[in-house]
């Protein structure tokens, strides 16, 4: 679960600005906290909701926790990310720092970087009132600087986790090089990386979950479960299955791209492809004597005498294709203890539609720390019958272009928060020049 979330001139971010996911005093919606059971432990909210005119800078809260969850597994960014750009004298440096509560306990991991590598990293196990560092990291020419926590062990367990501190290359974190050399010595490493390359998922607009008929056949209370919430959200997909292609030729997918699966096929294993600019997916399954059979995924509805009905994904709406990204995730946050973010809930989604995938996470809400946080233009979830007012954000430019972000707990809202954000009074909304300035019309007239 994020706690908090700081970028220091990174994307639209210049000056240090943080988010905060800590839960306020508020008694309100008390399902949606997970609370602190003992003196030094954080309250943590298990929503979140950040809202913005375009271009304000909601969306660079979650490209931010995507770009240090990518370093912390190992996967330096080239090209992927540029320091505030609108500065007179543009800063190499970019900092970002996340603080998130992960298997009940509470870690601090941050990164300063730049184009060419890290230049410092830190962990530290956090509470309520103290920090107790895990390690820290500088680097400069003539290599890495470390100073360690503790490190559990003999001598030689403090010895190899001091070489492979030395010997972690510059555009690499040390979280990742310590897992990949299996380190040993000190656990909270272990604990802070799980948890970035299993525990937090993030998707962005363009992201597809494409194997939802193949993870229904695998798990039947997984199968159950998606034919559920689509009756529920009532689109009139019934049921995701696999049929089969009788032919690689009858998918029409390029000669090249077949060949390239086949000849990289492992035996007894399912590969999955995507269609170039489709929804179509299809599963080949090679088998142990080296054949292989095709399927691909459809939807299927029932006829007005109740029999099935079979569509092409091509044939669904774009709302529709959105919202079996979302199932996946919902029965995931149901069942694991695991922490998602959306970017741009909205998008191609009716706002009755968004407004129920909110409600349908919100309705299951147990003691498990689970967390959803999203970026949407989606008013009608302004309602604070519905949410608190400490899990809704606002992104907004000041003069110069930077974003700042202001919690509506700031407010203390006491109105139609809907109406109150339409009206512009918690600003994050887009503001136009008068129409009178307009000057892209020629002027016909003699």
């Amino acid at each position: 679960m994020i706690l908090r979330a700081t970028f220091e001139n990174i994307y639209s971010f210049k000056e240090e600005t943080m988010i905060s996911f800590v839960a306020g005093k508020s008694s309100v919606h008390p399902d949606h906290v997970s609370r602190a059971r003992k003196r030094d432990d954080i309250s943590t909210l298990k929503f979140g909701v950040i809202y913005g005119a375009n271009a304000s800078g909601k969306s660079n809260v979650i490209k931010g926790i995507a770009l240090i969850q990518q370093l912390a597994v190992g996967r330096f960014p080239i090209g992927d990310f540029e320091p505030f750009k609108l500065s007179t004298q543009i800063k190499p440096v970019s900092k970002i720092e996340i603080e998130f509560k992960t298997a009940g306990k509470y870690y601090a991991y941050g990164v300063e970087f730049s184009i060419n590598g890290i230049k410092e990293e830190w962990l530290y196990e956090v509470n309520a009132r103290t920090d107790k560092l895990i390690f820290t990291r500088k680097t400069d020419e003539s290599g890495n600087a470390f100073e360690f926590g503790e490190i559990h062990g003999d001598s030689s367990t403090s010895q190899f986790v001091k070489f492979l501190g030395e010997g972690t290359p510059i555009r690499k974190t040390f979280l990742s090089e310590y897992m990949e050399r299996n380190g040993k010595g000190i656990c909270a490493i272990k604990a802070a990386y799980n948890w970035f390359s299993s525990g937090l998922r993030i998707i962005f607009p363009s992201t597809r979950f494409r194997g939802i008929s193949f993870n229904a056949e695998q798990d039947e209370n997984f199968h159950e479960a998606t034919r559920s919430l689509l009756q529920y959200f009532n689109t009139g997909i019934v049921d995701i299955r696999r049929f089969p292609v009788r032919s690689k030729e009858e998918t029409n997918l390029p000669e090249t791209l077949l060949d390239k699966i086949i000849s990289s096929a492992t035996p007894g294993r399912t590969g999955l492809v995507t269609a170039p600019e489709s929804n179509e997916f299809f599963f080949f399954d090679f088998k142990e004597d080296g054949t292989y059979t095709i399927s691909k995924q459809k939807a299927v509805h029932r006829n007005e005498a109740q029999d099935e009905v079979v569509f092409e994904m091509d044939e669904e709406s774009d709302g529709s294709i959105r919202l079996l990204d979302f199932i996946p995730m919902l029965i995931d946050l149901g069942n694991n203890e695991v922490d998602y973010l959306i970017d741009e809930l909205d998008r191609s989604m009716h706002p009755l539609l968004s407004q129920k995938l909110i409600e349908c996470y919100l309705h299951d809400l147990s003691d498990r720390d689970t967390q959803l946080i999203i970026s949407t233009h989606e008013c009608n979830l302004l309602n604070l019958d519905m949410i608190r007012a400490d899990e809704v954000w606002f992104a907004e430019k000041d003069k110069n272009g930077a974003s700042r972000l202001v919690s509506l707990a700031e407010y203390k809202p006491r109105e139609n928060v809907q109406k109150g954000y339409l009206q512009g009074r918690y600003s994050a909304i887009p503001f136009f020049a008068p129409i009178e300035t307009l000057n892209w019309q020629k002027n016909e007239k003699a």
